[in-house]
This record gives structure tokens, C-alpha cells and sequence, in this order.
């Protein structure tokens, strides 16, 4: 049996997927292999790794979906396509039946397609298919298979067409100049959204559509969990408490004591998850409309003052939802600004764990507003910083790769995305932050929390702050919802503390340093060296701008 399975493994035909960015490769990769860990998002850089898996219908057929080519960058994405390029394998190029002509073209200037075995598909059929001699003009003129399809919606009849233009791949010999007969296609332009063309109107009305990105879904969650609180309380949770205090003291400490595995983790999950579920909601609709690109298009002259472009845009915005997914993200963003956006996801990129934390502070603490301010000054401080800190070369950068289409929602995609986020908040974030509360537990009942205090006690004398807020600045470190820590004995130590002083020390957990979990990541994608780098000058960062705040704010009141 082992043997015979060998044996179809070794007869299998390797495809690579070849395409630049936005094409429709990975949805055309998961409409050919059923592969979930495909779904295709309608946004520049969503394919970090090289994707294999055998198709459905034929399953002798494996195919390898790359990351989209940035010609005018050297990004680490681009790379690792070339690399793959370089092996002897057929090629499947995969380009926009709107700019089959010029993508083709591009291809050819910039690869070495000649001896390569090539086959090729042109997606969004459904923008534009050209009639039946068109498409044979075409054909004749490459000498190699060519099939149109729209990766949204793929029937089988489909994918039969594209495997057997796979295994007819002939090799390719057409030159520039047999290129340049090739026929226009009909719609070759995708302007920027009308709303955001306006030379300083466009930018503003692009940051009130990311404001409104992360402000409806953190109101919506506010809304229902300030009615669903009281509910859980009385029903739930009283009952639970009144029970469990009956055991002994350790474990009902453990349990149901000031952080306890029930009290502090029920709590969490109260208001960490609803956040975590609406902010997926928000950005997977963005991404699969593509509004999200023109966003961040309509921003890339303002990001340019301060050493980004508007791709780099993309891995931030990605960072709400998950700071390490951004990170793997900024693989597209070229060799000159990655650094700076990495530093920016660290720094200004509040992940929807920590977005949560926050907001249930502030609530606990009767001031839910104070997000607001809270949000806007981690966002302008976060620019600043990367300014300071990242100066670099982004105006080099010129070219500018078409936009994707304004598209209807691929439901199936979207509800795939909303379910992998609300899968790691319950397999990863959550776990993780049931070991800070028993940690947290256990130190409290073996008396040595106070330690905790005493590594604290520098940076929270510099800025006045009670010492009992020790526990919730250090585990910050490991995982910014570690700052639900705070919510302690339902938030009594808040509850002490004058507005100024909580603001302060949530915005000072909050940026002191990203969660180590998010400075390994760098670490292995960008050396430790850079992390450590990272790091030290976002500390540096957090402890002055923190100053300054806390003076202005004591001015004020």
C-alpha cells in the first residue's frame, strides 16, 4: 500500500501558480484544490507563504500557489516566487483578462519565460471576455493554452478547462515584439474610488473610513456587552462564586479570587471576544469588497512623510485584528520600508485582544470614551514615531500596481476568515491569557506577587502610579490583554485611581512593548538584532511620549 502510494506521488505534475499581486491566484488555487487555507482575499499581499495541494479533480495534478510579483521592489514575497520560478516545473501564468495584454508583456520583460512549459489563465472573465476570434487571435499568436475563467465562481466544466490547458502547456516562444500584436482589452482602467480622487478631501475621508473601520464594530461590542454584563452576573457568574467560595481557600482563590480563573477569565472573554468578532467582521468585509485597497491608496501620500507607502498601510490595518499575522504580512512591503511598517504594527497597531482589554478598563473604570482619545493618540504617536525612528527611502518607490475591483462578497471566503479569527481568539489568545490569571492566582496566595511590584517600581514612581497596578504593566509584556489584569476585584483598584492617572497607565501598558509573542515574530523574520532594535526604541518612545502626556493632562487637570 506504502509502496503504491510512493509511486502516485512520484507521477504527480508540478504546477506553480505565476501571477503579479491581485491577479486571482489563490482563488484560483482553493476553486482548483479545495484548499481552505487559499481563500482568496480581493487585497494586495494576502498570500505570505507558498501553498501546496493537489487539485480535487485530478488529484495527479499538484499545484503551488505563490505570492504576487512587485517588479519594482525587493520584497521578500517576490523572492520567494522567483526562487520557485527558477525550478523545473510547468508554469501556470495567471493574469487579468483586462490587462492580458499588458501583465503578459511584463511577464515577458521581466522573467525568463523562454524554454519554460507554460499554460495560461486569464481571470475576471466576468469584467471582460473577449468574443470567440479574439480569444483565438490570442492563442495563436502566444502558442500556448490560454483559459478565462472568473476564480469567484468555478464550476467543474472550469476547472476541467484549466487542468487541461495544464497538461497541454506547450513551451514558450513568444518574443516582445509578437506580444505587442496582441489585442487591447476592453476595460484596462480601475480608477481610484471617485470619494477618494480629491487631492486633500480623498485622505481625510480615508481616515474617517478607517476610524469607522474599528470605531463601529468597538461600539457595537460596547453596547452588548454593557447589556449582556449584568445578565451573566446575576445568572451565572453570583451563583458560580457563591459555590466555589464554599472550597477551600486556595483553590477558591485560584478560582474566584481577584484574578481568578473564573472571575478575571469569564470577564475577559465578556469583552475581549464580541471586539475580536466584529473587528474580523468589519475588515473581512472590507477585503472582500477590495474597498480596503482604495483606502489605503487614497492615504499613500500622507504615509509617504512619514517613510511608508500605502501598501504598508495593509499589514497595520491586518494588525488590529492580529499583530503576528501582520507581521508575516509586511513580507510584501519592500526591503526599504518593511522595518518601518513592522515598527508601526508593534508600536501603533492595538490588536483586537488588546482593543478589547482596553475598553473593558475604561468601562470597568465608568469612563468608555476615554477609548477614544486613547485611540487617536496610540495612532498619531505611532506615526511620529515611525518618523523619528524609520527614515528611509519610500519616495523611490513610484510605481503604483493597479487596483482591485469593487467586488460583490464571496460569503464563503468571508465566513472562512470570521471563523479562523474567532477559532485562534478560542485556541490561542484565550488559553494564554487563563495562564496569566492562574499565574497571577497562585502568586497572590503564595504571597509573592510583591515581587512583581518590585520590577515594576521604577517606571511607576517616574509617573505616580499606584504600585498595585504592578501586575498589569508586567503582563502587558507577554500578552497585551494580560492588561485585563487590571480589572482586578471587578476593577476596585480603577475605581481608586483619578481619570488622568488610568489613561496614563493604559496607553504606558499598552506601548512600553509589544507582546513578546509579536517580538519573536520579528525576531525570526527580520533577525533578533532588529527586534531587540525594535524594541528598545519603542520603549524609549512609549516612556518620553508618556511623559508628555502626563504633564499636559496633569496642566489640564
Amino acid at each position: 500500500m506504502l509502496e503504491q502510494a510512493q509511486a502516485f506521488s512520484l507521477t504527480q505534475e508540478e504546477v506553480v501558480l505565476i501571477g503579479s499581486e491581485s491577479v486571482g491566484k489563490s482563488g484560483l488555487f482553493r476553486a482548483l484544490t479545495g484548499e481552505k487555507s487559499a481563500v482568496a482575499r480581493n487585497v494586495k499581499g494576502s498570500t505570505i507563504a507558498a501553498l501546496k495541494a493537489s487539485c480535487q479533480l485530478h488529484p495527479d495534478v499538484r499545484l503551488t500557489d505563490l505570492p504576487g510579483l512587485q517588479f519594482d521592489m525587493d520584497s521578500q514575497n517576490t523572492q520567494l516566487t522567483l526562487n520557485h520560478f527558477q525550478d523545473d516545473k510547468t508554469i501556470l501564468l495567471v493574469v487579468k483578462a483586462t490587462n492580458l495584454k499588458e501583465e503578459l508583456t511584463e511577464l515577458q520583460d521581466e522573467l525568463n519565460l523562454k524554454g519554460k512549459r507554460i499554460a495560461v489563465v486569464a481571470t475576471h472573465r466576468d469584467k471582460y471576455l473577449p468574443p470567440e476570434s479574439e480569444q483565438n487571435r490570442i492563442k495563436e499568436l502566444v502558442q500556448v493554452p490560454v483559459i478565462w475563467v472568473n476564480t469567484r465562481k468555478m464550476d467543474e466544466q472550469d476547472q476541467e478547462a484549466v487542468i487541461a490547458g495544464v497538461k497541454q502547456a506547450e513551451v514558450w516562444g513568444a518574443s516582445k515584439s509578437i506580444l505587442s500584436f496582441l489585442p487591447d482589452s476592453g476595460d484596462t482602467a480601475n480608477q481610484l474610488i471617485p470619494a477618494f480622487r480629491m487631492p486633500i478631501a480623498g485622505p481625510i475621508l480615508a481616515c474617517f473610513f478607517i476610524l469607522g473601520m474599528f470605531a463601529v464594530p468597538v461600539m457595537g461590542a460596547y453596547l452588548f456587552v454593557s447589556w449582556l454584563e449584568p445578565i451573566a452576573d446575576q445568572y451565572v457568574l453570583d451563583p458560580i462564586t457563591g459555590w466555589i467560595n464554599q472550597a477551600p481557600s486556595f483553590l477558591a482563590e485560584v478560582l474566584t479570587g481577584d484574578y481568578g480563573l473564573i472571575t478575571l477569565g469569564s470577564y475577559s472573554f465578556l469583552w475581549a471576544f464580541p471586539v475580536v468578532l466584529l473587528i474580523s467582521v468589519m475588515t473581512s468585509l472590507t477585503e472582500e469588497t477590495g474597498i480596503q485597497e482604495h483606502v489605503t491608496r487614497a492615504l499613500d501620500p500622507w504615509l509617504r512623510k512619514i517613510g511608508l507607502t500605502g501598501r504598508d498601510l495593509l499589514p497595520v490595518i491586518t494588525g488590529f485584528g492580529c499583530n503576528v499575522v501582520a507581521v508575516f504580512q509586511s513580507r510584501g512591503c519592500s526591503s526599504c520600508t518593511r522595518t518601518s511598517c513592522v515598527s508601526l504594527i508593534a508600536f501603533g497597531s492595538a490588536c483586537s485582544y488588546q482593543i478589547g482589554a482596553t475598553l473593558s478598563i475604561f468601562s470597568a473604570a465608568h469612563v468608555p470614551l476615554l477609548f477614544i482619545p486613547y485611540l487617536f493618540i496610540l495612532f498619531i504617536v505611532g506615526a511620529i514615531h515611525t518618523r523619528i525612528w524609520n527614515r528611509n527611502e519610500a519616495d523611490n518607490l513610484t510605481r503604483i500596481a493597479p487596483l482591485p475591483y469593487i467586488q460583490k462578497i464571496n460569503w464563503q471566503a468571508f465566513a472562512w476568515k470570521v471563523a479562523s479569527s474567532v477559532k485562534q481568539f478560542l485556541l490561542q489568545a484565550m488559553p494564554i491569557f487563563l495562564i496569566i490569571c492562574l499565574a497571577a492566582s497562585v502568586l497572590q496566595a503564595m504571597n509573592i506577587l510583591s515581587l512583581l511590584h518590585w520590577l515594576a517600581m521604577p517606571i511607576l514612581y517616574l509617573f505616580s502610579l499606584p504600585v498595585d497596578a504592578a501586575p498589569g504593566l508586567i503582563f502587558s509584556f507577554i500578552r497585551k490583554d494580560g492588561l485585563l489584569i487590571l480589572n482586578e476585584g471587578q476593577g476596585s483598584l480603577l475605581m481608586e485611581m483619578p481619570l488622568s492617572q488610568i489613561f496614563i497607565l493604559v496607553y504606558l501598558a499598552s506601548t512600553l512593548s509589544a507582546c513578546l509573542v509579536t517580538l519573536f515574530t520579528i525576531g525570526k523574520e527580520l533577525g533578533w538584532r532588529t527586534s531587540l532594535s525594535i524594541g528598545g526604541k519603542q520603549m524609549l518612545t512609549s516612556v518620553v511620549s508618556t511623559a508628555i502626556l502626563a504633564g499636559g493632562l496633569h496642566f489640564i487637570f
